[in-house]
């Protein structure tokens, strides 16, 4: 159904056209949930964009069709007749021109200025895909691209230089490809952004805009080097972001250092040193014995009064973070004394042929801890020999073999 009302030139001037003198309303239709209205220019001459001379002398006519903001929730349409007139300058390259409408919309749009301001605030805060969802949701009937391309189209926004200025590195591809984002730490807006995070465009930026008092950078130095160069006199500072970055990794490596006594709060406590004393780890030969043998039964004590509270030796060494062969050591020997025997020098050249222990060698060994075993090679007894290509000794102790086509998985 189209519906088509009377026209009240002062109602549809001051509520359309308020502030555009030069365009009157001819006829105003209703359909389909859109008000169309139709409209011309009300002067008789317009004049030339090159020459500026006034011309009556009309050419052609045609149609504009363009898109306004909703009213009352219906689309709203403008119908705008525009004249093409004839230059009547000789001089003047052109030879027909169209009358403008600058303060309506501007040339080759199919929107008016007060919906384009709109789609760019929305286009600027939402983007593409959200911003054509949040523009459906208006009435206002944009797609995504529509909405880049009126972002892509605004000018450039200009800057003064920024007094106290932030400097740091920007990903264009993590990993691959890194830029330098300059921003303005009062105003909170980026100022520009560099190809590279070198030294050479930074100090060329600065030398560029002079004025710059403080320098707001991370510890990179080619930042450093950059701000040295292009700005001598400003002052170079650390951001709240990358202090705290630096305190946290300086917390974490303290902490790193010092799990063994977070996870073990007893063997940091009770032993003079963090690592267990019959541990594999590295020993410090110029530590006095006496000392030595302090830890020891300090760790014989330990374990045994764990033991006698009903912990089991593997949660002893769970607890204590020591290796469980140490544990068991200290929890199979009677007194002390009794693991100084397991501290035996280990031979990097020992083979299969060469003389194996002989525990009756320690028996008459004197129960001191600063007593060291000592024993010679001459007086140990050498194993069986056995031939390893015929008759090893773990020979009964492997599978029958069965012979057999190996098949393979496809």
């Amino acid at each position: 159904m189209v519906l088509v009302m009377q026209t009240d030139a002062l109602f549809w001037d001051s509520l359309v056209f308020e502030g555009i003198d030069e365009v009157e309303v001819e006829a105003v239709t209703a359909a389909f949930g859109t008000v169309e209205v139709v409209a011309r220019r009300r002067t008789v001459a317009a004049a030339c964009p090159d020459c500026g001379l006034f011309s009556n002398r009309v050419h052609d006519r045609y149609q504009r069709r363009l898109k306004d903001l909703p009213l009352a929730d219906q689309g709203f349409v403008i119908r705008l007749t525009v004249r093409r007139f004839i230059c009547g300058a000789a001089d003047c390259p052109r030879r027909t021109f169209a009358e403008p409408f600058s303060r309506l919309t501007v040339p080759h749009s199919r929107f008016t200025t007060r919906l384009n301001r709109a789609l760019e605030r929305v286009g600027l805060a939402l983007a593409g895909r959200a911003g054509a969802r949040l523009a459906a949701q208006l009435g206002f009937g944009a797609g995504q691209m529509t909405l880049l391309r009126k972002v892509m189209a605004l000018p450039d926004p200009r800057f003064s230089t920024p007094r106290v200025l932030g400097v740091d590195d920007f990903a264009i591809r993590r990993g691959q490809t890194y830029s330098t984002v300059l921003t303005s730490v009062e105003d909170h807006r980026v100022v520009d952004v560099l190809p590279t995070r070198k030294a050479g465009p930074l100090a060329a930026w600065l030398i560029r805009h002079p004025g710059v008092e403080i320098i707001c950078r991370d510890r990179a130095g080619a930042y450093a080097e950059g701000a040295r160069r292009g700005a001598p006199d400003a002052l170079q500072v650390a951001d709240r972001f990358h202090l705290w970055q630096g305190l946290g990794r300086a917390v974490e490596t303290c902490v790193a250092v010092h799990r063994d006594c977070l996870r073990n709060p007893m063997s940091c406590g009770t032993l003079p040193q963090d690592t267990p004393p019959d541990s594999d780890g590295p020993q410090n030969d110029a530590e006095p014995v006496g000392r030595r043998a302090e830890r020891k039964k300090a760790a014989h004590a330990l374990v045994h009064e764990m033991l006698a509270q009903g912990h089991s030796r593997r949660a002893i060494a769970r607890h204590l973070g020591w290796g469980l062969n140490t544990v068991l050591r200290y929890a199979n020997a009677a007194r002390w004394q009794d693991t100084i025997l397991d501290n035996r020098p280990r031979s990097a050249d020992w083979t299969h042929t060469s003389p194996t222990w002989n525990d009756d060698l320690l028996k008459d060994a004197p129960a001191s801890p600063d007593y060291t075993p000592s024993w010679s090679p001459s007086k140990l007894r050498s194993p069986t020999a056995w031939s390893a290509p015929t008759s090893p000794p773990c020979a009964g102790l492997r599978p029958p073999h069965r012979r057999g086509r190996r098949r393979y998985g496809r």
